[in-house]
């Protein structure tokens, strides 16, 4: 390992302070670091800025530090570069962050020994179709949510499986997740917990206002259109993809959902199985309501 890059959720409690036990480490061990130059300055270490364009040149490693919204920020920057994410949990939940800050030292010792594994995760590729001809492509290690974009008001949408109409929703919107992505929005809208390695995508509806609420879980070679029905003069559709919302989104015809081709990878550590950690981490969530 000669280079790592390091993407902070900076104005988060704890991270001031482990950063300087992990510059303490990389240096002592050779290792280069880079993190994004606001950041940089925000921490106090200015020397380590890098400018996007040249973040993720030679690194080996990327290393969130944060919550899960933070290694979601590092995906959409490495876009389709093949780089694993290690994620140091500074969060409440972390479902993508499986190594805590007490735990740092030791699991980049590993690393550095070639004592770990790396995690291919699938991704969601989505090609949106817009009323002016413009075609936006926009890749999702989580979720995809289509919905309206005034809070409060239901949408209509057409479902189509592989060209064929399925079914019809009357709801807040329609989430479509992986199974990286089945712990988060489409798990509080009621959609089942997949395990990361399977090989499928799901869709589950928000708050449907019929009596056809069920998830779908569909296989790797689906694709699934969403269609918005009957918006009228005002009503325009809202996308977020991995919890960002595509600003300025005119009229939509369609999008197209199906897995990427491209995974994302991830280090894997010895440590609880998927199922333990997953109920550890739900009690935690439950004890922090």
């Amino acid at each position: 390992m000669q280079k790592v890059t390091v993407i902070p959720y900076a104005k988060k409690i704890g991270v001031a302070n482990i950063i300087p036990r992990l510059v303490d480490w990389l240096e002592k061990n050779n290792v280069e670091m880079a993190i994004p130059e606001s950041d940089a300055a925000e921490l106090g270490i200015p020397a380590f800025g890098v400018a996007k364009d040249k973040l993720f040149d030679g690194s080996d490693l990327v290393i969130t530090l944060g919550g899960d919204g933070t290694t979601l920020r590092a995906v959409k920057l490495l876009e389709e570069r093949d780089i694993p994410i290690l994620g140091i949990n500074l969060g409440e939940m972390g479902f993508l962050m499986w190594t805590m800050p007490d735990q740092m030292e030791d699991v980049l010792e590993r690393i550095q020994d070639g004592r770990f594994a790396v995690e291919q995760r699938r991704m969601l590729k989505a090609r949106i179709m817009l009323a002016d001809g413009q075609r936006i492509e926009r890749l999702a290690l989580n979720d995809i949510l289509v919905g309206r974009d005034e809070f409060g008001r239901l949408i209509k949408l057409d479902l189509l499986v592989n060209g064929v109409l399925f079914c019809q929703y009357a709801a807040d919107g329609l989430v479509a997740a992986t199974p990286t992505g089945s712990t988060a929005y489409a798990f509080s809208a009621g959609g089942p917990i997949i395990a990361p390695a399977t090989d499928v995508f799901l869709t589950t509806p928000i708050c449907p206002h019929s009596l056809n609420d069920r998830a779908l879980i569909f296989s790797a070679g689906d694709r699934v259109t969403i269609k918005p029905l009957k918006l009228g003069k005002t009503g325009k559709v809202g996308i977020s993809v991995d919890g960002r919302v595509i600003e300025d989104l005119p009229d939509m015809i369609f999008i197209d959902i199906c897995l990427a081709d491209h995974r994302c990878s991830f280090i894997s550590i010895d440590g609880p199985g998927f199922y333990e950690a997953l109920n550890k981490k739900l009690k935690k969530w439950l004890s922090l309501r």
